[in-house]
């Protein structure tokens, strides 16, 4: 094999007793604001009540998140132990106080000058897997002294942060020449044996978890193809009956539209009926009133004509009687004329006199 190859080593997973949970207390909206005055600088929290002033800057300090990762190598360079640490980090107001110059970009100050150091703390804490005793007890030990050290770096410089780290050993393939190389250090001859030693059981343990894998994931396809085949029949006999429902609904639906449209059409046929009906009766009405108007002005007409002809009969009578009295009245001035000429004025006239001018009753007959 060629010597530069690199094998990962699967170490053991033990049981770390349990810690106190670290709490950073992140704020998610946590606002500052700056007041610049002249050459007086002031930064406090901003209040919930807060009246802007013309000289005040407000600025969020955000969690944000940084990856740093280190590597380190022992055991003659055979092991490289790479790690990768996460951190979730927010600046405190003190912190701001005490950079002020780094405004507005805190974040990436923070990277910037504390990179070096935090570097420096994790390589110092990954040496001390070059005695060895990880092979046996795991890194998770490792893994939380170094998210320990990082955290309380941090907050001595009034950043609260959460870190987590994960660690990964490579080694190089020992060559012959190799092994004679490290014939005067023993230790770490055995110390890399009992490591090529963890990996050929992890392997050959990887190999049996890989055939139970497949054979699990195999069965589990089978399991899962039939639940997909029931879920489809099961989702073919649901649509069914919704369809059969459906069905049935509009079927249901249809016979009661048209015994809605069949009451509806009786309603209007009856409606329509009665007012065909309605209509005649305001005729028949219409034309009676009409025809008792003609009768009314027919027997109007008749009256007045009536009225008219004894009007035109009493005017007529009257004419004659005026005519009679005139006449009389010229008989008697005749008469009254002649017995004073003669001279006896007491003679009265006799009735031949009279015989021929009618008299009043009989223009009355008339």
């Amino acid at each position: 094999m060629n010597e530069n190859d690199n094998r990962v080593v699967s170490l053991p997973i033990v049981e770390v007793e349990e810690s106190f949970e670290w709490d950073p207390g992140f704020e998610g909206e946590r606002w500052i604001v700056v007041s610049r005055f002249g050459p007086f600088i002031r930064v406090f929290r901003k209040p919930k009540k807060y009246n802007k002033r013309f000289f005040h800057k407000i600025l969020n300090l955000p969690v944000s998140e940084w990856r740093i990762e280190t590597e380190v190598r022992f055991l003659s360079g055979l092991c490289r132990m790479v790690s990768s640490l996460e951190i979730r980090f927010q600046a405190t107001l003190r912190y701001v106080e005490q950079n002020l110059e780094a405004l507005p970009d805190l974040s990436g100050h923070i990277k910037s000058t504390l990179e070096s150091l935090l570097r420096d703390v994790i390589e110092r804490e990954l040496l001390q897997a070059e005695q060895g005793d990880w092979v046996d007890l795991g890194l998770e030990n490792i893994e939380r002294s170094i998210e320990t050290v990082v955290n309380e770096t941090l907050a001595a410089q009034n950043i609260q942060c959460r870190a987590q780290c994960r660690l990964e050993p490579l080694f190089e393939e020992l060559s012959e020449e190799r092994i004679q190389s490290m014939s005067g250090h023993f230790d770490q001859q055995t110390a890399y044996l009992q490591l090529l030693r963890r990996n050929h059981e992890f392997e050959s343990k990887q190999d049996q978890e890989r055939f139970r894998h497949a054979e699990n994931t195999e069965r589990a396809a089978l399991d899962h193809q039939k639940a997909i085949l029931d879920q489809v029949r099961r989702n073919e006999s649901v649509r069914k009956a919704k369809e059969r429902e459906v069905t049935e609904n509009v079927l249901a639906e249809l016979k009661e539209q048209e015994k809605r449209q069949a009451i509806r059409q009786a309603s209007e046929e009856h409606r329509h009926n009665e007012r065909i009906e309605h209509e005649q009766l305001l005729r028949k009405m219409e034309l009676d009133a009409k025809r008792r108007e003609r009768q009314m002005r027919l027997r109007v007409t008749k009256e007045s004509d009536e009225m008219l002809r004894r009007e035109i009969e009493l005017l007529v009578l009257e004419k004659q009687r005026n005519s009679l009295e005139e006449e009389i009245e010229v008989v008697v001035r005749e008469w009254d004329r002649k017995k004073i000429a003669e001279g006896s004025p007491n003679v009265e006239p006799d009735d031949a006199q009279f015989a021929s001018i009618p008299s009043p009753e009989s223009l009355d007959r008339r």
